[in-house]
């Protein structure tokens, strides 16, 4: 299982929002839904308190972001995935 900072959200959502529409809520938790091509493709939220993302949520932000393991998470993370191959990843698992 893995962790997350908030910072690494922030560049997850803001890689997103290279190739789909991004929706932002702020309700004590970080909102996120995401569209590609006007549909909807999903959401995951985020606690706006301190402290990192504990690993019980990341697992759920994993499975909201259509991400099989924590491999995927960290490789769109970090940018070996990029949002073009996200996508492709997507429509191979038919999420759109």
């Amino acid at each position: 299982m893995m962790q997350l900072k908030k910072k690494e959200f922030a560049t997850i959502v803001n890689k997103l929002r290279r190739k789909f529409e991004v929706e932002e809520g702020h309700t004590g938790h970080w909102q996120i839904k995401f569209f590609y091509q006007g549909k909807f493709v999903g959401r995951t939220k985020c606690s706006e308190g301190k402290g990192d993302i504990p690993p019980i949520i990341v697992q759920r932000m994993k499975g909201q972001l259509y991400l099989a393991d924590d491999k995927e998470l960290a490789d769109f993370k970090n940018c070996p995935l990029s949002c073009e191959e996200y996508i492709v990843l997507l429509k191979q698992r038919k999420f759109i």
